[in-house]
């Protein structure tokens, strides 16, 4: 799928959340259906997605282009959510392919 890159930047202002200074952020991304009418059948929309394309996934992080991110994560029974660490202090840019 095609690849879109998610600029991560830590926006504090000085002095904000101190307790997060020298320490990793967790971060989760989740595609969901914009139309009212499709949120309600989600379940069944991404059961019908696993039934017809076995093995793929509707979101996932194309990790050779990305930078900065550490532990990346797609768990097999959520096709729609990635999630992945990340260092406030330093350039992270992620990848996501949907």
């Amino acid at each position: 799928g095609q690849s879109y890159e998610i600029r991560m930047l830590d926006n504090r202002k000085i002095g904000e959340l101190p307790e997060i200074n020298g320490k990793l952020v967790k971060s989760i991304f989740r595609v969901v259906f914009h139309d009212r009418r499709l949120q309600y059948t989600e379940h069944q929309q991404l059961e019908g997605w696993r039934w017809n394309r076995p093995g793929d996934r509707i979101l996932d992080i194309d990790i050779p282009m990305s930078v900065g991110i550490i532990d990346p994560r797609a768990n097999p029974t959520q096709l729609n959510t990635v999630e992945f660490l990340w260092d406030p202090s330093k350039r992270t840019s992620v990848f996501i392919q949907v």
